[in-house]
C-alpha cells in the first residue's frame, strides 16, 4: 500500500506571495504614473486647447475666445511657416546622421587595442558632460567675425574670412558644427559598445575565408550592430526636434530666421510675441513632424529587420 503524497502546503504560499508583489508593485508604480500624467498628458492636453483659441500673455483672459482653426489657416499663409519647416528638416537631418556616420567611423579606430586606449575612450567623454549653453557660447567666440580663432587661423593660410554668424548661408552649418562637437562622441561611444560585441570568431574565420576589412565590416560588423545603429538613430532624432538652448546661444536663429528651427520659432512666438495660442499651434506642427520622423523609422526597421 503507497503512502499517502504529502500535501504542498508552500504552492499555496507561494501564490499568494507572488499575488502579494505583483499588486505592491502595480500599486508603487501609481505615484510615477500619477507624475507623468501632470508632467506630459496634462500639459499636452493644454496645449491642444490653446492651439485653437487666440490667447494672448499681454491681454490674458481679456477677449480670449475660441477660434477653431484659425491658426491653423495662418500658418498655411504665414511666409514663415516654409522656412522654418525647412530648417529643422535639414537640422534634424544633418545633426542625426552627420555625427552617427563620424561617430560609426571614430569608434571603429577606437576599436583597436593600443596603448592607452583606455584613457582616449575616457578623454572622449568630456565634449558630452559640458553644458550645452557653454558649448554655444564656445564656439560663438571661435566663429567671431574679428577675434574669432577660426578666421584668424584662415587669415593666417591666406583665405577668405567669412562673417560666420551673419551670412544666412552659413549660420545653420555653423549650429550643426558645434553640435557635432559633442553629439560625435556620445554617438560613437554607444556605437563602439556595439562593436565590442562583435564574435571576433566570425571576423576571424571571414579573414580565413580571404575577405579584406572592408568586406567583413559590411557583411559582418554592420549588420551585427544594426539594431544598435537604430537605436542611436532613434535618439539623435528625438534629441535633434529638441535643440534650443545652442542655437538661441549662438546665432539667436538668425541672421533673420535662417537657423530658426521649430522649437526657436515656437519660444519667439510665445514668450516674445506673447502669440500662445499660435505658439500651441506651432507645437502641434512639431508633434506631427516627430511622429512622422518615428513612422519612417518604424518602417526602415521593419524593412531591414
Amino acid at each position: 500500500m503507497r503512502a499517502p503524497a504529502p500535501v504542498d502546503g508552500g504552492g499555496h504560499s507561494r501564490s499568494i506571495g507572488a499575488l502579494g508583489e505583483r499588486f505592491f508593485l502595480q500599486i508603487a508604480a501609481w505615484p510615477a504614473l500619477i507624475v507623468m500624467i501632470f508632467v506630459t498628458a496634462v500639459p499636452f492636453a493644454i496645449t491642444i486647447g490653446l492651439a485653437f483659441t487666440n490667447y494672448d500673455l499681454v491681454r490674458g483672459m481679456d477677449g480670449w475666445r475660441f477660434v477653431g482653426l484659425d491658426n491653423f489657416g495662418e500658418l498655411l499663409r504665414d511666409r514663415q511657416t516654409p522656412i522654418v519647416i525647412v530648417n529643422t528638416i535639414y537640422l534634424v537631418l544633418a545633426t542625426t546622421f552627420i555625427p552617427t556616420i563620424v561617430g560609426l567611423g571614430l569608434a571603429v579606430l577606437m576599436e583597436r587595442s593600443f596603448r592607452g586606449v583606455g584613457i582616449v575612450r575616457t578623454l572622449y567623454l568630456l565634449p558630452i558632460m559640458t553644458a550645452p549653453v557653454v558649448v554655444a557660447l564656445t564656439w560663438r567666440a571661435m566663429f567671431h567675425n574679428d577675434a574669432g580663432w577660426i578666421n584668424y587661423g584662415l587669415s593666417v593660410l591666406g583665405l577668405p574670412t567669412p562673417v560666420w554668424l551673419g551670412d544666412p548661408t552659413l549660420a545653420m552649418p555653423v549650429v550643426i558644427i558645434a553640435d557635432a562637437w559633442t553629439s560625435v562622441p556620445f554617438q560613437a561611444i554607444l556605437i563602439l559598445a556595439a562593436l565590442l560585441t562583435v564574435p571576433r570568431e566570425l571576423k576571424e574565420a571571414a579573414a580565413v575565408d580571404g575577405a579584406g576589412r572592408a568586406s567583413t565590416f559590411w557583411h559582418i560588423t554592420l549588420p551585427w550592430i544594426r539594431p544598435v545603429l537604430l537605436v542611436v538613430i532613434v535618439l539623435r532624432f528625438m534629441d535633434a526636434f529638441r535643440k534650443f538652448e545652442g542655437i538661441q546661444q549662438l546665432t539667436g536663429g538668425g541672421p533673420g530666421l535662417a537657423s530658426t528651427p521649430i522649437n526657436l520659432q515656437i519660444y519667439n512666438t510665445g514668450l516674445y510675441y506673447h502669440r500662445v495660442g499660435y505658439a500651441a499651434a506651432w507645437g502641434l506642427v512639431m508633434i506631427a513632424m516627430i511622429a512622422a520622423s518615428l513612422l519612417i523609422v518604424y518602417l526602415v526597421r521593419r524593412r531591414w529587420s
